[in-house]
């Protein structure tokens, strides 16, 4: 498929999405809304995909909505966040393999919303996370009102928004919204290659890890622990874990083909 607003490749089991609206610090157009679903589909219908990065051209991981665009079909803000963004939050969420997002400079308004969906984020020494909606006196959106409460805390979430202040790439590893922090000229690497490692483990283990402790954030602790005990049935004798075993005891890496 082609798209207008991003690039998408898939190598060493690794698919990148790579947000091309550099000039605008990739801000989101409706053009990017839906290639941004559509490329998600793509992915989600690639099974040999094992770790998703999502990425900005340029100087900005993605400075928020475009406020300059004029001619977009949405019947109104309900609509566009309903129909146009929720899906690729969705989708995100969903995904069966983890999310990275690379992130360098602003991850503003709804791009904070796009950075904090994902599972995991390697951020520059420069970047920032930023819920810049009170700024033209409106709410957090895009799940941004649920996300920053709970890496931050009530107080400090609630401080943050309202203030439109920047959380720093230092805060946010104290925080525990960064994973790592590299610099600059580093990004593109220690991204790739954090994902590659990643790839090279065990995909049950990957998928079904994200799976339990997404859904553990809206449930109860023996809801949880239920539901560890069904999948873990699952997976116990299957091909990844005999691997994994049979490496463990002859003392090599596995060697995960499936």
């Amino acid at each position: 498929m082609e798209y207008k607003t991003l690039e998408l490749k898939t190598e060493n089991s690794i698919s990148i999405i790579k947000i091309t609206r550099s000039d605008k610090l990739n801000a989101v157009n409706e053009d990017l809304i839906w290639d941004l679903q559509n490329a998600l589909a793509e992915i989600q219908d690639n099974s040999n995909t094992k770790v998703v990065i999502l990425t900005g051209e340029g100087k900005g991981f993605c400075a928020g909505a475009d406020l300059s665009e004029r001619n977009a079909s949405w019947e109104s803000t309900k609509d566009a966040l309903l129909r146009g963004y929720k899906p690729i939050f969705e989708k995100i969420v969903n995904l069966r393999p983890p999310v990275i997002a690379s992130i360098r400079g602003p991850a503003a308004g709804i791009g904070a919303a796009l950075a904090l969906s994902c599972d995991l984020r390697v951020m520059t020494k420069n970047s920032y996370i930023m819920s810049v909606f009170s700024n033209i006196a409106l709410v957090p959106d895009g799940g941004l009102s649920w996300l920053l409460p709970r890496f931050m805390g009530y107080a400090k979430a609630y401080e943050y928004a309202i203030e439109a202040k920047k959380i720093e790439a230092e805060e946010c590893l104290k925080w525990g919204i960064a994973n790592k922090l590299v610099d600059d000229e580093n990004l593109e690497k220690a991204t790739y290659d954090w994902a590659l490692n990643l790839a090279k483990r065990s995909s049950q283990a990957l998928q079904n890890t994200k799976e339990l402790m997404r859904n553990s954030l809206s449930e109860s602790y023996f809801d949880t622990f239920n539901n560890e005990a069904e999948i873990q049935n699952k997976l116990v004798r299957s091909s990844q874990n005999i691997e994994a075993v049979t490496a463990f005891f002859e003392k090599r890496e596995p060697n995960f083909k499936d």
